[in-house]
């Protein structure tokens, strides 16, 4: 039972972090792998699964308030598109350790990335 709810809190949690955009996908990898010690590919599948409803409530808010520029999203998803496969195929050749390592490595270099990034000036949208 506490299983159960373990899961329901983090997921909560991480749907939270996710209607913000703040990219609460990478941290639900990351807890289930670490507290709940689900395999980093069945972690990544889940990952999956969760993001699509969850990243449709929050486009469908963040449209409603002008808040994504349709032609940098356009580009950026088809780009997304290609890669997701390649990388999807990638990581299903790749040993549950060594994706498990890569999957850190991302994470730590993102936060590094943010822990030492200067404050950007903000652009104009178009």
């Amino acid at each position: 039972m506490w299983d159960k709810l373990i899961l329901v809190a983090l997921g909560a949690l991480v749907g939270v972090l996710s209607g913000m955009g703040v990219g609460g996908g990478s941290l639900l990898i990351v807890l289930l792998s670490a507290f709940m010690q689900v395999e980093q590919p069945v972690a990544q599948g889940i990952n999956l699964l969760y993001f699509l409803p969850t990243a449709a409530v929050a486009v469908g808010i963040h449209l409603k308030k002008g808040n994504i520029e349709k032609k940098t999203a356009a580009y950026g998803s088809a780009a997304g598109l290609l890669t997701a496969l390649a990388g999807s195929l990638l990581a299903g050749r790749l040993e549950a350790a060594l994706l498990k390592k890569l999957f850190a490595g991302l994470i730590f270099a993102a936060g590094l990335s943010e822990l030492f990034s200067k404050d950007r000036p903000k652009r104009e949208t178009p």
